[in-house]
């Protein structure tokens, strides 16, 4: 739907709506960066927990090898045991926390961003009309 531009008589209703549109957009703007400051902690904490996952695969794959030697020591198989179902609880906790997003929530996030980003596109073009409609006004 284009704007009716000609509803804006005088300078004084065009600096009203530049005012309006100005801090409308700056919310916008707020959110989009709000929005990037997610995604770049989501991106953060996803190679945090792969890097610790990594950890802890050797560490499992470690336990398990120590496991598999023929005649080991009753208690350094309970140690070991006990080590080995720690650092697998570890794991699992691990995936559980870099899967927390689901993949709906992550294509409406997708949405949300792009929303933003059509209301900034949508305020910023309304702001330049209004402002070439005011100069065209007398004083």
């Amino acid at each position: 739907m284009a704007l009716d531009l000609s509803i804006l008589t005088t300078q004084a209703e065009c600096g009203e709506v530049l005012d309006d549109l100005t801090a409308e957009l700056a919310s916008y703007q707020n959110r989009d960066t709000n929005l990037d400051y997610a995604d770049t902690r989501s991106e953060q904490v996803k190679a945090k927990v792969k890097a610790l996952l990594a950890g802890v695969e050797a560490e499992i794959t470690a336990f398990t090898t120590i496991l598999a030697t023929a005649d080991l020591p009753e208690n350094v198989r309970k140690q070991n045991e006990t080590k080995l179902r720690r650092a697998t609880f570890r794991r699992a906790n691990l995936n559980d926390q870099g899967s927390a997003r689901s993949n709906a929530e992550r294509f409406l996030a997708a949405v949300d961003a792009e929303q933003v980003d059509a209301q900034v596109a949508v305020l910023t073009s309304a702001q330049t009309k209004v402002t070439e409609r005011r100069a065209t006004l007398a004083a």
